[in-house]
């Protein structure tokens, strides 16, 4: 399929500058009456457009146009790219191993980088930019992490290399009732415990056969140098209890400012409305959310925010649980959430934590929220860490028709306000 991407684009380029120099002649003769809906579109050239002066002072807290372009697309890079490119672009380390290659390795700080939007990569190590090791330098090398990271478990350097960034994420990606099932289905023994064997055939089968133990530092961290050591299922629902508290947590101490001991309500709405596509809606709920808390000082806890994570592991069985309220004619009120999460999740949502979820998806503010939106916004956060798929013919086309409409100067007129 890739064979069909080169004369792809280079026809589309053909064809898009003969268009935009054909209709750039004709512009200076609709530029009166240019609107909307005109049949007749213009490009225009970097030299004939000039951003109209404003006399209004922006914010020196204000992100510029590059800091926002750059952060969205590496969101769309998280969401939408191949994992191995996700790798290669957050990866920081380049180390030369003894066979005299280069690898690419990330930090606990990069892992975090790679799946938490809104976070951006150091200005000196994207795109192919590495900090460069050598043998020797490679040797003395040590992550940033404390003593009883998941991390420095894995290796004694903490880093991780492809095979344990794509496990790391897979495993992330399934809640740990799901995993607890999937043991129990390929626990051929019936003795209750998890081989390498097992946990490679649930590997492969979730991930569709793209991702393997083989070469993962993981399967020493479990199983021992041998990899003949066995768990028992509640010892591996641990680890992963371990890695998700220690993700967590890593996260939280990212949104939270140095002075302050809680995040601020709206850091937390931004997290909860990471992946929404809509950005008018994220904008009015982040305004809401502003307008009610930004006086406020209460924030929200660590353990808050760890209940809220836990709802989200949940979320298909809260999604049940709340499909039989709503065909039982009952409304999603906050007493209906705060019962159902604490009867399926196990976790006791506060007040606060309850205001903040309401006003986050409550658009009327009549006290009840619509379940598909507030059930797709807890999936799109579980799903951040899923194996993406390789992109198709059909959406490669659409991205690149979306491309080219951008470039004409309605988009370009109306994006800023002209």
């Amino acid at each position: 399929m890739s064979r069909f991407w080169p004369p792809i684009f280079h026809c589309a380029r053909f064809n898009l500058c003969f268009v935009s120099q054909f209709l750039n002649d004709n512009y200076e003769k609709v530029k009166g009456s240019f609107w909307p809906n005109t049949l007749v579109l213009s490009a225009l050239s970097k030299r004939d457009f000039k951003k109209p002066k404003s006399n209004k002072k922006h914010s020196a807290h204000r992100a510029s146009f590059r800091e926002n372009t750059i952060l969205a697309y590496e969101n769309r890079l998280r969401r939408h790219s191949d994992p191995m490119k996700v790798f290669r672009y957050f990866a920081t380390i380049k180390m030369k191993n003894k066979a005299g290659r280069w690898d690419l390795f990330m930090t606990p700080q990069d892992f975090l980088r790679s799946i938490l939007p809104g976070l951006r990569q150091p200005e000196h190590l994207t795109l192919a930019r590495y900090r460069l090791l050598d043998e020797e330098a490679a040797e003395k090398w040590r992550a940033g992490a404390q003593k009883d990271s998941i991390f420095l478990k894995l290796d004694d350097t903490g880093l991780l290399d492809f095979s344990d960034y794509v496990l790391l994420t897979i495993l992330l990606s399934i809640p740990e009732r799901h995993v607890w099932i999937l043991l129990q289905l390929f626990d051929h023994d019936e003795d209750g415990t998890v081989s390498m064997e097992d946990l490679e055939h649930i590997i492969r089968v979730i991930s569709m056969g793209q991702a393997s133990m083989v070469n993962s530092h993981l399967k020493r961290a479990l199983f021992g140098p041998r990899l003949k050591k066995k768990l028992s299922i509640n010892e591996f629902l641990e680890f992963l209890q371990g890695l998700n508290k220690e993700i967590l947590v890593q996260e939280y101490e990212m949104l939270r400012k140095d002075s302050s001991s809680v995040i601020t309500e709206l850091d937390f709405a931004k997290v909860v409305l990471a992946y929404t596509k809509s950005f008018r809606a994220r904008g009015e709920a982040l305004e809401r959310v502003k307008e009610k808390f930004g006086q406020q000082k209460i924030g929200i806890s660590l353990d808050e925010f760890m209940s809220f994570s836990r709802l989200v592991q949940d979320v298909e069985t809260v999604d049940m649980a709340l499909a039989f309220h709503f065909l039982a004619g009952a409304d999603i009120s906050p007493q209906t959430l705060e019962h159902i999460a604490q009867l399926v999740a196990g976790v006791k949502l506060s007040p606060h934590l309850m205001s903040v979820i309401y006003t986050i998806f409550d658009n009327d503010g009549d006290g009840i929220i619509r379940r598909e939106e507030f059930i797709k916004t807890l999936r799109d956060r579980l799903r951040r860490l899923q194996h993406k798929k390789k992109l198709r013919l059909t959406s490669g086309i659409c991205i690149l028709g979306k491309c080219c409409w951008k470039t004409l100067p309605f988009w370009r007129s109306r994006s800023l306000g002209v």
